[in-house]
């Protein structure tokens, strides 16, 4: 029987989330030459800042909760 069930990957903490955009953002800015067009590489780089922004957000608001 096959599961029609999404799998799902374990929530990560902020730190982690901070951690792993952090990663992908230097990973696309220094791949520029895997696109296509410098458009993408643009568009690929803003989302990945836009990501790590908002998890560093996340990651300074969970370490001011506790």
């Amino acid at each position: 029987m096959v599961s029609s069930e999404v799998p799902t990957r374990s929530p990560r903490s902020p730190d982690e989330e901070l951690e792993r955009a952090m990663a992908d953002y230097l990973r696309v800015s220094r791949g520029g030459h895997l696109y296509a067009s410098e458009d993408e590489h643009l568009r690929a780089e803003q989302a990945a800042w836009d990501r790590l922004v908002a998890a560093r957000e996340l990651a300074e608001t969970a370490g001011a909760a506790s």
